[in-house]
């Protein structure tokens, strides 16, 4: 089913650089209220009043403590963001979608290229900050079976981010075609490797670097306790020169998205109201959905308790979850366990949207490209405009729906 001519693809838009975009936006395009964690100091020194970039860079090794995932309780959804939703065939005057997650949200607010942040998902690190304002998540596996987030902000601002982990070469499958900025702390040989070969157009802001970008937080350990935010990782952006660009080189992005949640264009699918997957053998680390038809989010759960956004104090949660499925395995000889995932090419999907599941198909043409999701016609899915999560996950994983 082709969507019929309402629709329309995340804009193409070629728009004049933003020469200054100073921390007085920060207040200004936050979605959903951002503010910082209370016990987050100021940018650039720690609550702790250490200096801002990790005495260490990679960590190998790490426990997860995780166990059985238990069910979960309904949840409460979180407000929407800038625009989101709020319909219509054609853009308000002044006004365009965000790529990454279709949001009506002034033209001012896309000037600059994306962040994407690496987030780490070790129990010592819950709750995080930040993921709640992202208009994009991904959350992929590494070694140990653990999982990281690569989260996108693009017309969002957040003044805490964290905490911020090491990359992996796979995660710049995710950032490079929408030419967002990359922030980490450290990296895999591997990934390090690639930054190097690649140079400024990795767009990588490493805390080993750029330690002015990131601070410690009081009260927690390290590795778990290093922190960023928009404004301080735009300003080394600029200083870094990787702010110029127009979203022309972010067309086409991985999603299609409707004027609003009524003009979506998509198969009937299943009804599902929660769903459950895994990210490696039974009874290790998994994650749960719960429909909230409410505020049309799928509310996430850890271990059966509400995954809680430590800046805002409210639930995570998506408007759509899609369980991509990608070959991964461990570099052979690697001393850690590290992965090698395959995330071009093409492979199956389910899409979770408005109560229901639909068969999808990914593909993506080298690590430039997009990966786009279609039906099994090959149709594409045209979603509503809302957060995405992107949930990147072995073909063996299992997957239960309720």
């Amino acid at each position: 089913m082709r969507a019929p001519d309402r629709h329309r693809q995340a804009p193409v838009l070629v728009l004049v650089m933003v020469l200054a975009l100073g921390p007085a936006l920060v207040g200004l395009l936050g979605a959903g209220g951002c503010r910082p964690d209370p016990v987050a100091g100021p940018p650039g020194v720690g609550g702790d009043g250490s200096a801002g970039g990790p005495a260490g860079g990679e960590v190998g090794g790490e426990s997860s403590g995780e166990g059985s995932q238990g069910d979960g309780s309904d949840g409460q959804g979180q407000t929407g963001g800038d625009g989101e939703g709020d319909g219509g065939g054609e853009p308000p005057p002044g006004r365009a979608a965000c790529p990454l997650c279709g949001a009506w949200v002034p033209e001012a607010h896309l000037l600059h290229r994306p962040l994407a942040v690496v987030v780490d998902n070790a129990a010592p690190s819950r709750p995080q900050s930040g993921l709640g304002d992202a208009c994009l998540v991904y959350e992929v596996l590494v070694e140990g079976r653990l999982t990281r987030f690569v989260a996108f902000f693009l017309h969002t601002e957040s003044a805490a981010i964290g905490p911020v982990r090491s990359l992996r070469p796979y995660m710049l499958d995710l950032v490079m075609p929408v030419g967002a900025v990359v922030a980490h702390v450290g990296g895999s040989p591997q990934a390090l490797e690639e930054v190097a070969r690649l140079g400024s157009s990795a767009r990588s802001i490493d805390a080993m670097k750029d330690a002015g970008a990131f601070w410690h937080m009081s009260g927690r350990r390290p590795p778990f306790n290093t922190f960023t935010g928009t404004s301080l990782l735009r300003a080394a952006s600029q200083a870094r020169g990787y702010e110029g660009f127009s979203l022309t080189a972010m067309t086409p992005t991985a999603f299609r998205f409707a004027a609003s949640a009524e003009d979506a264009v998509l198969p009937a699918g299943q009804s599902v109201m929660r769903f459950t997957v895994s990210y490696g053998a039974p009874g290790g680390y998994a994650v749960t959905y719960d429909y909230d038809p409410e505020s049309g989010r799928w509310m996430r759960y850890v271990r059966g308790a509400a995954h809680i956004d430590a800046a805002t104090e409210r639930q995570l949660g998506a408007t759509t979850v899609i369980v991509h499925r990608a070959t991964c395995r461990v570099i052979p000889g690697d001393p850690e366990g590290r992965l090698e995932m395959t995330l071009t090419g093409s492979g199956r999907a389910k899409v979770f949207v408005g109560g229901r599941v639909l068969d999808a198909v990914w593909s993506k043409a080298g690590r430039d490209g997009a990966a786009v999701y279609t039906d099994l016609q090959g149709d594409p899915l045209v979603l509503p405009p809302g957060p995405v999560w992107v949930l990147v996950v072995p073909p063996e994983s299992a997957l239960s729906l309720q």
